[in-house]
């Protein structure tokens, strides 16, 4: 598997070629884990853009993963790529989703008392942001935590296959 990933992500000599050897991009690119294809480090890279792209972060989940990658120590490429769960064409519908989820968990029990002495407007706002935060984190975390288990899920079953194939080609070479 770590083959397959290694065809497909950019390796760091070749991102700095490309960088043109800032500094900074020199710091960043040598954390351990940003660019690591060890098997922790891309499960986390996935959960962590599974959950900031199942939250409401439009605009800041590239600097959110790239920050979250370096201080978790996973894998940014495939942080990066789970973060496309949320593109422009899901977006709407993701939103929608996760406000009339909170709306739904919250109706009852939303303390519009203590917004009575804001503004309509501004009441109103503040009600859907935290059905949309609720409704979002309700999904994100799930998610994230699944997606780091499906993926070391598939990690292991792909390397005890692979295991299997090399003690069968041995056992033939044998007879």
């Amino acid at each position: 598997m770590r083959k397959s990933l290694k065809k497909w992500l950019p390796s760091e000599h070749g991102l700095r070629e490309r960088m043109g050897g800032s500094r900074l991009f020199g710091w960043l690119t040598a954390r351990k884990g940003v660019w690591s294809l060890h098997r922790r480090a891309l499960a986390g890279g996935i959960a962590l853009g599974m959950f900031v792209g199942l939250t409401p972060t439009v605009g800041f989940q590239t600097p959110l993963v790239l920050f979250g990658a370096i201080g978790f120590r996973v894998n940014f490429a495939l942080a990066f790529l789970a973060l496309w769960v949320s593109n422009p064409l899901t977006t709407p519908l993701l939103y929608w989703g996760f406000n009339r989820l909170g709306a739904l968990l919250l109706r009852d029990h939303f303390p519009a008392e203590l917004l009575a002495n804001l503004a309509p407007y501004l009441q109103v706002f503040i009600q859907q942001s935290t059905y949309l935060w609720l409704g979002s984190l309700i999904l994100a975390i799930p998610a994230a935590i699944l997606s780091y288990m499906g993926f070391m899920w598939l990690w292991r079953v792909h390397t005890l296959r692979r295991w299997r194939r090399r003690s069968m080609v041995r056992q033939a070479g044998l007879a």
